[in-house]
């Protein structure tokens, strides 16, 4: 579905240009035609899900992939609408299962690691004290994100407002943050 890829060129209000669709697509016209009539409506469903914009647009994407594989594009306008606001939904809630798994399984190795590393007599409160003197030596705008992000469970688009960042930038930040308090931690003992 190449089409898609030009429907959801980037705009920096979160709007999508339909004027970069290819104009000659190999699956003809209808196909074209009904692609340009329901990417926007299906893209803002998928983004007041809660998808951020690559996923909504990898969502949009999927779900008339779905639509041609069903041989659904020859429904009406509003049952295709509905067929593939229905789609992205299911989308992303498998996508949001994904996540959850993913996490139960970092959960599972950080218990097995706390296992490993922390002595079976000790109840854990040596290697807190020592996070909280790593954490503690945190300056500048690591010691900030770091509290930002723990303490006050601030997402990281509010992370990267507050410090004047970008989302990624702050992911990169915390990523390293994170690398050097193990690494610190580890030194303690």
């Amino acid at each position: 579905m190449q089409l898609l890829e030009g429907s959801l060129a980037r705009r920096p209000d979160d709007e999508v240009d339909l004027h970069q669709v290819d104009s000659s697509p190999a699956d003809g016209g209808a196909d074209h035609a009904c692609i340009e009539r329901h990417a926007v409506g299906v893209f803002r469903f998928a983004r007041s899900l809660g998808a951020a914009r690559e996923l909504a647009e990898d969502l949009t994407q999927e779900a008339f992939v779905v639509a041609w594989q069903k041989q659904r594009q020859q429904l009406p306008d509003q049952a295709l609408a509905s067929f593939l606001r229905r789609t992205v939904r299911l989308l992303w809630l498998e996508h949001r299962r994904r996540d959850r798994r993913a996490e139960a399984a970092i959960t599972e190795h950080s218990l097995r690691l706390w296992e490993h590393e922390v002595a079976v007599d000790d109840d854990g409160s040596a290697r807190i004290a020592d996070a909280r003197a790593c954490v503690e030596r945190l300056q500048g705008r690591a010691a900030r994100a770091i509290a930002l992000a723990y303490r006050d469970g601030r997402s990281r688009v509010e992370i990267a407002a507050e410090l004047g960042m970008q989302p990624n930038g702050v992911r990169t930040l915390l990523a390293r943050t994170r690398s050097w308090l193990e690494q610190c931690i580890r030194r303690q003992r």
